[in-house]
């Protein structure tokens, strides 16, 4: 009874010692002091004044009207955005939970594809998608709805595009487990009392399902206001948001202090709103996911659709493909050979993809991105487990807030890590070398891994830990033996979102990177800015690929393990 009661509160007990608490914690902590918490103190530091307390800057930004309009201009595109995807996403998440299994998986792989591909990539797509000579554009003029292109992108539209098609797996998400755990007799309840579909809705429906909805609404915002990448190459001047504002005052202005002003009030707005966001729902919520009911999960009622739920389905329809449309267009035309975007192409080819492989630019950025990523995964895969195990044996007064500390990188934008690491390496000599950058991806991936091997200790049944203990076999051959096999899956998807994060990385090689040292991502991003070669699409498409493989690895690791 002492064990299993020191076990269900949490605490290590006897043999459990074996693993301390801070060989977990401190390799990563550690980390997070050198390469996060002092260049984020040291931005801060140069805000208010290195020689003493000023607010000068500050003063600055609120008496110049161009910076409270980006200020505002960040807030509203952020909220806009977020209000987008709530409404997007309502439809798409209710015929996932009422559509039978083959359907729901084929609508959760329109979710999750996009959410795995690259934003760059998808920005490239969209840009493809929507420009003057695009598909969009000529579709609407060949069914005569214009007789003149509309200009979808580098102006708000774009941006509100580009932005919400990136964000909104965040709330389709959480929106869809809210779904699952609505009990389907609370709804024939409802019905056999007289409501309608309407009144279902509105009394029961949105009220149940709120939580989850302001849950991810949150997380679009967190991220929104700090986005980067998605304004910088599908807005025009009017969409400038305060990331792009402080990567101008470095880069162009050379005003360090009142660039580390802006990354002030960034920060405290993004922090705000973690604060917020653990007050109401907890960090559970990214850590454990959705619990399900024991009741009859949520589905079609007797009744069968309403005329209501007949529109969602349609509108489920467009979003989903909303969602997939510039993964799925930008195939066929990097087989095109023409030195000008169409769709379809007149002529198909492997011209784009030979002058890929046939440029040592390329293929230099492609190698050196490889080499990141691999070098991030060896090394957040160690640190992120480590840190798992660690929390997991901690007493449940200091669990929460060191987990929230483990998470901050990937709530604070990633801008302001990007700023504050270019700001600490650049006497070193790092910056400009495939250290420098890998350095920073190991801070950005290492808390994805934390979080899926921590969600995986959490279904690991401690008493096969003790019992391999109490047989006399040491903690280390427990854990290869017993725990590791337990656990595999949620490192292999920790290093799956690792391999990712930083082959798809941006915006720490635009600061940390040089013309000798470019990768990939960063190679794309200079192309698109000025001018998209063919070549660009053929490298979204190699991308693409890279992420399916990967993920289908992922895949036959996670069945092979399971069986």
């Amino acid at each position: 009874m002492t064990i299993q009661a020191a076990a269900a509160a949490g605490r290590p007990s006897g043999p459990r010692c074996g693993f301390p608490v801070w060989l977990g914690l401190a390799p990563f902590g550690l980390v997070l002091l050198v390469l996060f918490a002092v260049p984020v103190l040291s931005l801060l530091k140069l805000a208010f004044g290195e020689s003493g307390v000023s607010l000068a800057q500050f003063q600055r930004m609120a008496a110049v009207p161009v910076y409270r309009s980006v200020l505002l201009t960040t807030l509203g595109l952020a909220g806009l955005v977020t209000a987008l995807t709530v409404i997007a996403s309502y439809p798409l998440a209710y015929v996932m939970a009422t559509v039978g299994p083959r359907a729901r998986a084929l609508l959760m792989l329109l979710v999750l594809l996009p959410f795995w591909t690259s934003a760059l990539v998808r920005t490239t797509a969209w840009i493809i998608l929507l420009q003057s000579n695009g598909v969009v554009n000529t579709l609407l003029m060949g069914l005569g709805l214009t007789s003149s292109p509309v200009a979808f992108v580098y102006n708000l539209s774009g941006v509100l595009i580009g932005m919400t098609h990136v964000l909104m797996p965040f709330v389709v998400l959480p929106l869809y487990a809210a779904f699952r755990n609505l009990e389907l007799t609370t709804v024939q309840a409802a019905e056999s009392l007289g409501a309608g579909p309407l009144t279902i809705f509105r009394r029961i429906i949105l009220p149940l399902t709120a939580p989850g909805v302001v849950a991810g609404a949150m997380i679009v915002f967190m991220n929104a206001i700090g986005f980067y990448l998605t304004p910088a190459l599908m807005g025009g001047p009017g969409q400038t948001m305060i990331a792009q504002m402080i990567a101008s005052n470095i880069n162009t202005e050379l005003n360090w202090p009142f660039a580390a002003a802006l990354a002030t009030v960034l920060l405290v707005a993004t922090v705000a709103m973690l604060v917020l966001f653990q007050r109401f729902f907890g960090l559970e919520r990214l850590i454990e996911g959705g619990g399900g009911k024991a009741g009859q999960p949520f589905t079609v009622t007797s009744r069968g659709r309403s005329f209501g739920g007949w529109l969602s389905i349609v509108a489920a329809g467009l979003v989903g493909v909303f969602l997939i449309a510039p993964i799925v267009i930008v195939f066929p035309m990097s087989l095109g050979s023409s030195p000008f975007l169409s769709f379809p192409p007149e002529n198909y080819s492997l011209v784009w993809y030979e002058n890929f492989f046939a440029t040592s630019k390329w293929v230099a950025a492609l190698t050196r991105s490889v080499q990141i990523a691999a070098l991030t995964v060896a090394i957040s895969v160690v640190l992120g487990t480590l840190a798992a195990l660690g929390v997991s044996r901690m007493r449940p007064r200091w669990r929460n807030t060191v987990e929230t500390i483990f998470i901050l990188p990937m709530i604070v934008p990633v801008i302001i890590l990007a700023v504050g690491l270019y700001y600490l390496l650049a006497p070193t000599g790092l910056v400009g070398s495939i250290w420098g950058v890998t350095l920073g991806h190991i801070v950005l991936a290492t808390p994805y891994v934390f979080i899926t091997v921590r969600a995986a200790l959490k279904s690991f049944d401690v008493n096969l830990e003790l019992a391999a203990l109490g047989l006399g076999a040491s903690w280390a051959t427990m854990f290869r033996r017993v725990m590791l096999p337990a656990i595999a899956p949620g490192i292999a998807a920790g290093a799956i979102f690792a391999f990712i994060t930083s082959f798809d990385d941006v915006v720490i090689a635009l600061f940390l990177t040089n013309i000798r040292s470019r990768t990939l991502p960063k190679l794309m991003y200079e192309g698109i800015a000025h001018e998209i070669d063919p070549t660009i699409i053929a490298a979204s498409c190699l991308i693409i690929l890279v992420t399916v493989v990967v993920l289908g690895a992922n895949l036959l690791v996670a069945k092979r393990t399971a069986s």
